[in-house]
């Protein structure tokens, strides 16, 4: 057990905080644990007790290990700070190409795509999307529009099937294939900056290859690219109680209890810090109500929701164990079409505001019309306007966006 500040040797023991570090000749991966469990805090310190109304205590602050900003900053085509491991690679004429068009591909999905959803939420979700838990089901490594529609969120979670991945350390960019290695990395989120959503089959083809095993690298990469500052990783495991364990790596294939990576973070001109945590499982069939995932997200604080481009599953019986968990549970949603049946939250007295148009989806969901959503749409004065495309029509025909709000929340 090493601590690299010493002074926070007390704090640490009391809150179970340590960090270990590993690497080997081709990835690198630094962890940290923390854990800050309230009746432990008390036996440590000879008992004590607190008002239902007090706000809770702060966690304790995670050290920062620069291992991860500088390679987020590294793949996001950013200027690396002084002492990066990636500044020689930096000097590389295919990294400065590779650099300034990434630099124009991001700022033209900016302003397309991103810029009019940040300020559709300033208009429409204000004061209703702040702090707390989001929840973002079926997202791959999609970070830029959840923290565009929930931009003060403390924790976000984005779950899906893609593997968990790793970093390449400095050492494994050769120069003579640094061009291509950096093409390949940037593929991984092309479609996302294209169209507004991930296309699983590329994602798939990009993870086969060799230049990235999984989504931490594009996530890492987005984050530092949309004004983040990385301050740990850490690769994680659930236990049966719902317990998020640190391991030292996740496996190539999926296993029993969900997996992924911890990332904390910061804003770029803020101390405060936040986390985003990625869990590989199927939230199909194989999600029981006493599952282990289901424990953890009961954990959470109640959540916040984004389901986009979500491809009907929750339409489905095969996914009414997270459907119901969601209306249940969940504060508010913004979705697409490819959400949340429009039935469902009719059945449950949710309040829904529509905005954008609606229309058959294109294929392959083209059977997936809903005709009460259509009525509703169909209502004069019931739909507003929004000045962007999100989803599956993205560029190709209008899109709909709803915002459901919990009965009595």
């Amino acid at each position: 057990m090493v601590f690299r500040d010493r002074t926070t040797l007390g704090t640490a023991l009391i809150f179970g905080y340590y960090e270990s570090s590993r690497e080997d000749c081709t990835r690198v991966g630094r962890t940290v644990v923390v854990g800050a469990v309230a009746v432990g805090v008390c036996i440590a310190l000879g008992g004590c007790s607190r008002s239902k109304t007090e706000a809770p205590a702060a966690a304790p602050r995670i050290p920062r290990d620069r291992t991860f900003n500088d390679a987020a900053r590294f793949l996001a085509g950013l200027a690396g700070e002084a002492g990066s491991p990636h500044l020689q690679l930096e000097k590389h004429e295919a990294w400065k190409s590779y650099a300034k068009d990434f630099e124009t591909a991001f700022k033209r999905s900016d302003d397309r795509l991103l810029r009019p959803v940040r300020e559709f939420q300033a208009r429409e979700l204000k004061g209703a999307a702040t702090g707390g838990f989001v929840y973002y089901p079926f997202s791959g490594p999609d970070v830029l529009y959840v923290q565009s529609f929930y931009p003060d969120a403390k924790h976000y979670l984005l779950c899906g099937l893609e593997r968990p991945g790793s970093i390449l350390a400095p050492a494994s960019f050769k120069s003579e294939t640094l061009g291509s290695q950096l093409t390949g990395i940037r593929q991984g989120s092309a479609s996302l900056l294209h169209r507004s959503f991930f296309i699983t089959n590329e994602m798939s083809e990009q993870f086969r290859g060799q230049l990235m095993d999984g989504l931490l690298p594009v996530a890492l990469m987005l984050m530092a690219r949309s004004g983040n500052t990385i301050d740990n990783m850490r690769y994680l495991t659930l236990d049966e109680s719902g317990k998020p364990v640190e391991i030292a790596k996740t496996e190539d294939t999926r296993g029993a209890q969900p997996d992924g990576f911890e990332i904390v973070f910061r804003r770029n001109g803020e101390d405060e810090q936040r986390t985003l945590t990625y869990l590989r499982l199927d939230m199909g069939l194989a999600l029981k109500e006493d599952s282990a995932f289901l424990k953890y997200l009961h954990s959470q604080q109640r959540p916040r929701v984004l389901l986009k481009s979500a491809s009907f599953l929750l339409h489905s019986k095969n996914f009414s164990v997270m459907r119901n968990y969601l209306l249940k549970n969940a504060d508010l949603i913004v979705q697409d079409d490819s959400g949340i049946p429009y039935y469902s939250y009719r059945e449950h007295n949710w309040t829904v505001d529509l905005y954008g148009q609606y229309r058959q989806p294109g294929p392959p969901f083209t059977g997936r019309l809903q005709p009460d959503l259509l009525d509703a749409y169909a209502v004069a004065g019931r739909v507003k306007e929004k000045n962007f495309s999100m989803g599956y029509g993205t560029g190709l025909r209008p899109t709909t966006l709803l915002i459901a709000r919990h009965p009595g929340r």
